[in-house]
């Protein structure tokens, strides 16, 4: 359908003129002498109100109608134009955040928070879902905030890189409202697309409560295939068992087509009730399902749009998650108390076809299979992992937070959480049977528990009417236990009989801040700021030195360490941290119709997490090599004309060791994986009056990522890209309709690779595809 592909310059060249003629005029706002000026978002970064511009912290916030004009209904969308941030992702709810160079890699924990108002959603888990975000639908939300730089004063471990919060419309006692949403599309070469969104707002109690219920249901058609090779030609590895046999030329069985199709259904309610002028309860609750037929995933071996299989295993994909919380808010006459309770579940569960894997295991000279088969098989049943992950985590945020306009304002508080989940996977071979004595290759459960608390405090002291201190601390305590269960004749048991690890970690220390601020005046604000973030540590997935691959991974451990004597990979690994220097600047010009914001940073990372993968094909972690981080973000935004306003930032991120590892194969200089050194977006938005309340509204936006490297079996490099979305239509009072454009030049782009769930071997690597041209209609009532 979409077989004429003008080139790139065209389609950029051609939007742009429509954008031109054709943003945001609520992003703008009439002045008492008739001019213009951009409207400012407030915001709670700093768990108070306060504007962007006069927050002296690297922020980025996204309004509401600002989500709702581009279209963006995904945490990804807003990552992929915000300065100073990446991403790491296999599709829809299994996306990792890297900010300022904070990759995440490696480690059990994210090292960028993820909030839902103020319920942390981090997940310290060594599984699947242990560091992606849930990926909530975004309609309905007032406002994204992107911390960038160490939150650990306020926000914790897990906030090393910086913090991403989402703010959800609160209920409305005053008034009735209602919205709803409709957006079909197609994708090119996948097929169509739905999505409905629908929100209603009931006062009740005399207007002095209201219930807010947002509804999510969409379905998203897939673009790649898994392709089924017949019996018994699917192809052995070649090369010394590093290339990949020809797949194109082997007799296929069944070609299922566009398998990674994504549904949605999720669901949130909030009531918000004052009972008192000075009290507010908020109950809040959440529910989210993604399920896919097949992850967005290729082999990078042959690198087309397909996956293929020696046998007709499906690999669907289901991630459900659900949210209960209560928020107290009692104004006192000195200060205002919060509290925040809340409780979520997730369980997700992948299955993964895994015959190529161990075909490579077992064919390595150390490792012959008895019933190892001609055909170049394993087995009259492939051995197909299925890992089932279980996480929950309950918290509770008790803060005081100091009234009035003195010279000294402050704010204390204490959390607590206690965090459990189950990295459950068990990989079965019937055929395996006559040669080792079961069928069971590799059973797993690996329980982990962490119990955190911590105090907090802030406190600022205004020295003169330009002149502000800032002086933070968060005293921190972690207990982490990882009790791990393993069998199966490649697992260190070596058998049907469990072998029972545990591992305890813990931690306690200090997260200081210190942050001096002048604004000489309301236009200008300059602000340094020293801070100090970490992470947890965790435990590891045993790593078998007996047994089939015992002798293998075993040699590989002694050449990591540089000895010939017996060496184990460790059990547990401690916590990493990161001290940081800022200098930044917010600059309002040209009346307030331009915001010029920058910021120069470097930091330290000490006890560096990473990943040491192992020939053997399996891999572990550990605390290696420091690593130094400088860079610089800025972003522009300027009310060219009456409804024109143009957009752009950008940031370069140098990310490398200078200290290097032995045993993770680092020297001096080597980059740290996932991260871009530039990345940049820019976009122009406009809105014209038509008649009678008409409104032509356009936008245009491309968005960048630099070269990054990533590891599965070994080191890979990954190619930048940079994908446009446009959307032009009319708006009215209460309605609008959007012709919308999502990778405008139709461009192919790996955007990751993935670790195989079972072992990661030499001869393909499960490459993450994104998702191709897609044109729609977005339909949109309020009222």
């Amino acid at each position: 359908m979409f077989a004429v592909r003008p080139s790139k310059l065209q389609i950029i060249f051609a939007a742009s003129v429509l954008a031109l003629g054709a943003g945001s005029l609520r992003a703008q706002q009439v002045k008492a002498d008739g001019g213009m000026e951009l409207e400012e978002i407030v915001v709670t970064a700093t768990k108070r109100a306060s504007t962007v511009q006069n927050t002296p912290i690297s922020i980025t916030a996204i309004g509401g109608e600002e989500l709702r004009e581009r279209g963006i209904t995904d945490v990804t969308s807003v990552v992929q134009s915000v300065p100073g941030i990446s991403l790491r992702t296999s599709g829809p709810g299994q996306t990792e955040l890297e900010m300022r160079g904070m990759a995440s890699v490696s480690g059990n924990s994210s090292t960028v928070g993820f909030y839902l108002d103020d319920t942390p959603l981090n997940a310290p888990a060594n599984a699947q879902n242990g560091k992606v975000v849930i990926d909530p639908n975004l309609y309905d939300l007032n406002r994204v905030e992107v911390l960038r730089g160490p939150q650990g004063t306020l926000y914790g471990s897990g906030s090393m890189g910086g913090t991403v919060k989402l703010v959800p419309n609160p209920p409305d006692p005053k008034a009735f409202g209602l919205s709803a949403e409709v957006v079909p599309s197609y994708t090119d070469g996948a097929g169509f697309n739905r999505g409905e969104n629908a929100m209603v707002n009931v006062p009740f109690a005399d207007g002095t409560a209201a219930l807010r219920v947002v509804a999510s249901e969409l379905h998203n058609s897939g673009w790649i295939d898994r392709i089924v090779i017949a019996e018994p030609g699917f192809p052995l590895e070649t090369n010394q068992l590093t290339k990949r046999g020809n797949v194109l030329a082997a007799p296929v069985a069944n070609d299922y087509r566009h398998v990674n199709d994504e549904e949605l259904k999720a669901f949130r309610a909030s009531i918000l009730w004052k009972p008192l002028d000075q009290l507010t309860i908020t109950p809040f609750v959440m529910y989210q399902r993604i399920s896919q037929n097949g992850l967005d995933q290729i082999d990078s071996d042959p690198g087309t749009d397909a996956h293929y299989q020696p046998f007709d295993d499906r690999e669907p994909y289901t991630d459900r998650f659900s949210l209960a919380s209560l928020n107290v808010q009692y104004g006192l006459p000195w200060f205002d108390v919060t509290s925040n309770t809340s409780r979520w579940d997730r369980h997700a569960t992948y299955n993964q076809d895994g015959t190529e894997e161990f075909q490579w295991a077992f064919s390595t000279p150390s490792a012959l299979l008895p019933f190892y088969v001609s055909q170049g098989g394993i087995g009259a049943t492939s051995p197909t992992p299925v890992e089932d992950d279980r996480s929950d985590q309950t918290s509770e945020e008790l803060r005081l937070t100091s009234k009035g306009n003195g010279p000294v304002t402050w704010l204390v508080g204490f959390f607590y959480s206690k965090f459990g989940s189950c990295y459950c996977t068990m990989v079965l071979i019937p055929g395996a049977a006559p040669g080792f004595g079961t069928q069971n290759a590799f059973t797993e459960y690996q329980n982990t528990y962490i119990s955190q608390n911590a105090a907090f405090g802030e406190v600022s002291y205004q020295w003169t009417d330009s002149l502000k201190s800032t002086v933070g601390l968060r005293r921190y305590n972690y207990h982490t236990t990882v009790d791990a269960a393993v069998s199966g004749f490649v697992s260190p048991s070596g058998s049907d009989d469990f072998l029972h690890l545990t591992s305890p970690e813990r931690n306690q220390g200090v997260n200081p801040k210190l942050d001096l601020s002048y604004q000489p005046n309301k236009d200008l604000l300059l602000y340094g700021t020293v801070s100090k973030g970490f992470r947890p540590g965790g435990g590891n997935q045993p790593v078998p030195t007996t047994g089939l691959l015992g002798s293998v991974c075993e040699a590989d451990l002694q050449a990591n360490h540089g000895t010939a004597s017996f060496v184990q990979a460790p059990l547990a690994f401690g916590p990493d941290s990161v001290w940081s220097y800022e200098l930044g600047e917010k600059t309002r010009l040209w009346e307030q119709r331009v915001t010029l914001n920058s910021a120069l940073y470097f930091e330290k990372w000490n006890g560096t997490q990473q990943t040491i993968p192992l020939a053997c094909g399996y891999n572990y972690t550990d605390n290696s090599g420091t690593a130094h981080v400088y860079g610089a973000e800025v972003e522009l935004t300027a009310l060219v004309l009456p409804g024109l306003i143009f957009s752009a930032n950008g940031a370069y991120t140098h990310a490398t060791f200078v200290v290097g590892s032995l045993e993770a194969g680092i020297t001096p200089g080597t980059r740290v994986q996932a991260v871009p050194e530039h990345t940049a977006s820019f976009s122009l938005a406009y809105r014209h009056d038509l008649v009678d309340g008409l409104v032509f509204a356009s936008r245009l936006e491309n968005d960048f990522v630099g070269r990054r490297t990533d590891a599965t079996y070994t080191i890979n490099d990954l190619d930048g890209y940079d994908l446009t979305n446009m959307r032009v239509g009319v708006e009215r009072d209460h309605w609008s309709a959007m012709l919308f454009a999502h990778n405008l030049t139709n461009e192919r782009v790996i955007l990751d690779n993935a670790f195989q769930l079972n072992i990661n071997i030499p001869t393909f690597n499960r490459a993450v595809l994104s998702q191709p041209l897609t044109l729609g209609l977005d339909l949109s009532y309020h009222y």
